[in-house]
């Protein structure tokens, strides 16, 4: 499932080229996933025409209960996935504070994108200028991270 929706994801941020898309559709039917839509677009080739492929991920998606985000949400997700990722550590603190910040920039402007953007904007930029400091910074993205996490509900990863 995570296969599918991170696909759904890039797709509507359009960064998921949709010629490859059937070999997503085959990867989920071999992790066990399984809708008609699914199988034929398994079946489908990387020349196939575009609109038919999306169309089936659209179709499949829907048949596996699982809607394609809009961009607004894609964003939104890809912001908390990052959060997550610099607390389980997948992603260095640097990392993940530049992709929320990049995410945040790309979210419906109100007071709070605005403030996580100059949050993590500043953390972002005093780790590159202050070196000796980076130890200090990484606690206080650490700690910016989880009140994110914790602001959109999400448990905060130990």
């Amino acid at each position: 499932m995570d296969r599918l929706r991170r696909a759904a994801l890039k797709l509507a941020l359009g960064e998921q080229p949709t010629e490859d898309l059937p070999m997503t559709a085959a990867e989920a039917l071999a992790d066990g996933l399984d809708s008609p839509a699914l199988v034929e677009l398994a079946g489908l080739s990387r020349r196939d025409p575009p609109a038919d492929i999306r169309d089936l991920f659209v179709d499949a998606m829907a048949e596996l209960g699982l809607p394609l985000p809009g961009v607004e949400d894609a964003w939104r997700e890809r912001m908390l996935g990052a959060a997550e990722g610099m607390l389980t550590g997948s992603l260095t603190p640097y990392e993940a504070s530049n992709e929320i910040y990049w995410c945040a920039c790309h979210l419906e402007r109100t007071t709070t994108t605005t403030e996580l953007v100059h949050r993590f904007t500043g953390l972002w930029s005093s780790w590159e200028d202050w070196p000796d400091e980076r130890a200090s910074i990484e606690r206080d993205m650490q700690l910016a991270t989880a009140d994110l996490l914790r602001s959109h509900g999400k448990q905060v990863p130990e």
